[in-house]
């Protein structure tokens, strides 16, 4: 878990009288802040069904710069990452019509039935990478599209870079595939961590997780 930097920024009154709330008390029918996301410091993301992902509609923290995909200004997560941070502590995942909490257990459900192109082991493998500070991505899911809206006649030699850069990597994933590895597709593009990443240019990955079946 990333750890909270309360000295790097001075508290007005209201947040540090949120910050002395007792959890107990709060579990247990006592006054609750107003601010409760701000009190604990959670990310506030709504699901989006039809797309098998979460909006994140408030975020705070370090953690967003390699978590999560950007499109058209707005920050989505998959499943794999909704699950990681609420299990956490960072992260309340609320229904799309009735703002209800969605529970770890429900979540679990999700992954457990491999619901929006996540099953148990590919999950497994997400947190435990994720753990030692790895970045992930979904494999050939670009972290965000302004790379390719920036792109312009001028910029010939960059997108000729990224056109074989992509040639190279549909390569190397058809090699796999005609090797029939146990059926191997991949599913995650791993990074090593980088405190410097950037989603408009992550770079190549450093590997690519594979899962059979």
């Amino acid at each position: 878990m990333e750890e909270k930097d309360w000295e790097g920024s001075p508290l007005s009154e209201n947040e540090a009288g949120l910050l002395c709330y007792d959890d107990e008390e709060y579990q247990f029918g006592g006054p609750a802040p107003k601010l409760q996301f701000r009190w604990r410091d959670l990310i506030q993301d709504m699901i989006v069904r039809d797309l098998g992902m979460a909006e994140v509609e408030v975020k705070r923290g370090k953690l967003w710069t390699t978590t999560g995909i950007i499109r058209t200004g707005k920050t989505y997560c998959f499943i794999e990452e909704a699950l990681y941070l609420s299990e956490i502590g960072e992260l309340q995942l609320l229904g799309d019509e009735d703002d209800v909490v969605i529970s770890l257990k429900d979540l679990y459900g999700e992954i457990a039935e491999g619901k929006y192109g996540c099953c148990w082991e590919n999950y497994e493998v997400y947190r435990y990478l994720k753990g030692l500070g790895y970045i992930l991505g979904r494999h050939g899911v670009p972290w965000t599209t302004k790379y390719a809206v920036n792109t312009t006649p001028s910029d010939e030699d960059e997108s000729l870079c990224a056109a074989e850069f992509f040639q190279d990597r549909d390569s190397v994933t058809k090699l796999l595939s005609d090797m029939h590895i146990c059926d191997a597709r991949p599913v995650f593009d791993v990074y090593l961590p980088n405190s410097q990443f950037k989603k408009s240019s992550p770079g190549e990955p450093s590997f690519v997780t594979c899962f059979s079946g």
